[in-house]
């Protein structure tokens, strides 16, 4: 079983298990094909740069990805530069485009973006999460991905993500 972060404050509640990226799942082919495309990028060892990635080529993936700036040292201060309709989907449409991780309303879904996105960015190492969340009483479940991009193929300066709605009856909030 892989390791599972449970976080309650107040009413709302975010659990994330970390899954292999060696093994994906079935339900989340898109997420395997958005791996294969980013390692397929990746030359000589080293991180792809943005300018290396063509939303195109993710077509099954269109809507379901983010982007984000993680130049800052600190994670809060990542900024959504593209943040993908099926986000807004499970945001009640809002939009989180040009805004800051640190400024998105619940705290607990707040502090396990900057634990996870801050995780990827000082590591260089992709992540793949099955997540269910339960945010002013909405419930929310997906699947996640978690992508370094690199301009100089080491420092990590964004973030690609990419978001399967699913369900997991395993994961409980509530």
């Amino acid at each position: 079983m892989s390791p599972v972060a449970h976080l309650r404050l107040g009413t709302d509640q975010v659990i994330r298990r970390r899954m292999p990226t060696a093994n994906f799942m079935p339900g989340d082919e898109k997420l395997k094909l958005m791996f294969d495309y980013w390692q397929s990028r990746r030359m000589h060892g080293l991180l792809p740069a943005r300018r290396d990635v063509d939303i195109l080529d993710l077509r099954p993936m269109v809507g379901g990805i983010h982007l984000l700036d993680a130049s800052a040292s600190d994670p809060s201060r990542f900024v959504f530069r593209v943040y993908g309709s099926i986000g807004n989907r499970l945001n009640n449409g809002y939009n989180y485009t040009n805004t800051t991780i640190g400024e998105y309303p619940s705290e607990a879904y707040r502090l396990a973006l900057i634990e996870d996105y801050g995780a990827v960015a000082f590591t260089g190492t992709a992540a793949y999460h099955h997540v269910v969340a339960l945010l002013d009483f909405i419930k929310y479940s997906y699947s996640r991905l978690i992508l370094p991009l690199a301009d100089d193929g080491r420092q990590v300066n964004m973030l690609m993500v990419g978001i399967v709605k699913r369900t997991f009856d395993d994961l409980r909030v509530g």
